[in-house]
């Protein structure tokens, strides 16, 4: 069964910046990062539930080959992106975006 995707305008915003700064790097690499985060939200569309929780209630995909993770929570038949976070950071700066 697949989930309803929400993903937070935080989120949104973090994804652009970030495809934006990988781009400036490399021509095309903002493109693969994008293309990347549509099969991460495919992925935890699909299968949310097969993702462990990690901080509350708050579960984590990583963004391969990328070092990001999406940060996501699954609630009833929606699953909502919170952030998109630099999987090396501390988890203790996860911001919950309710």
């Amino acid at each position: 069964m697949k989930y309803k995707l929400v993903v937070k305008e935080t989120a949104k915003a973090e994804i652009v910046e970030i495809a934006y700064q990988y781009e400036k790097i490399q021509e095309n690499l903002g493109y693969k990062f994008s293309d990347a985060i549509d099969v991460a939200l495919q992925d935890i569309t699909v299968n949310p539930l097969g993702y462990q929780i990690k901080y509350d209630n708050y579960r984590t995909k990583v963004i391969k080959p990328f070092p990001y993770l999406l940060i996501f929570e699954v609630m009833k038949k929606e699953v909502i992106v919170y952030q998109c976070f630099v999987g090396k950071d501390d988890p203790a700066k996860l911001v919950k975006k309710k």
